[in-house]
C-alpha cells in the first residue's frame, strides 16, 4: 500500500527544527535591538558631555569687557575659582549646596550686556544658560574645576550618567591674556 503524506514522526522532527531555529533567530533580533538601543543611549550620552564642555569652554573664554569677573563654581557648591581679567586666578572654598548652584558666572561692567550665567540644576541634572531654556545639557552628574594656579590653565571635568553608562571628560582653558 502506498502512503502520501508525512509520517507524524517526520512532522515532529521538522517542527522540532523549526522552533529550534526560531529561537535562535528571535535571540539574535532582539539581541541587535538591545545593543541598538544601547549604542543610540552612548551616543546621547557622549553628546552631552561634549555639548557641556564646549558650552562651559566658550564661556569662560569670552571677555566682552575689561572688568570682567568670572566664578567657576563646582557643582556640589563646594569649591570656587574666580577669574579676572588680567587671568589672574583665585580659588576659594564655598558652601552653596542648594538645588540650582551657578557653575559659571561673569561680573560685567554695570553698561554691559547682562551675564551669560551657566547653572546646574542637581535635581533635573540639567547644565544650562540661565536665560536660554532650550539650550540644556542633560544628564550631568558633576562639574568640577581645578587648577594650579600659577600657570592660568584651568581644567574643566564634566561626567554625565544615564543607566548604566558613565562618561567622564576633561579638557583644559587657558585664561592668562
Amino acid at each position: 500500500m502506498k502512503k502520501k503524506g508525512f509520517t507524524l514522526i517526520e512532522l515532529m522532527i521538522t517542527l522540532t527544527i523549526f522552533a529550534i531555529f526560531s529561537v535562535y533567530l528571535y535571540q539574535t533580533f532582539f539581541s541587535q535591538i538591545r545593543q541598538s538601543f544601547s549604542l543610540n543611549n552612548n551616543i546621547d550620552v557622549q553628546y552631552n558631555v561634549n555639548k557641556a564642555l564646549n558650552m562651559l569652554t566658550d564661556n569662560i573664554r569670552s571677555y566682552s569687557s575689561t572688568n570682567e569677573t568670572k566664578v567657576l563654581k563646582s557643582s556640589d557648591g563646594s569649591k570656587s575659582i574666580s577669574i579676572n581679567q588680567n587671568g589672574g586666578i583665585q580659588v576659594n572654598s564655598v558652601n552653596d549646596s542648594g538645588n540650582i548652584v551657578n557653575v559659571l558666572s561673569n561680573f560685567p561692567e554695570p553698561s554691559s550686556s547682562p551675564p551669560a550665567d551657566i547653572q546646574y540644576d542637581s535635581i533635573n541634572k540639567t547644565l544650562y544658560f540661565k536665560n536660554d531654556s532650550q539650550n540644556k545639557c542633560f544628564n550631568i552628574d558633576s562639574v568640577d574645576f581645578s587648577t594650579e594656579n600659577k600657570n592660568g590653565i584651568i581644567v574643566i571635568t564634566v561626567s554625565v550618567l544615564k543607566g548604566n553608562v558613565h562618561i567622564e571628560s576633561s579638557t583644559a582653558v587657558n585664561v592668562k591674556k
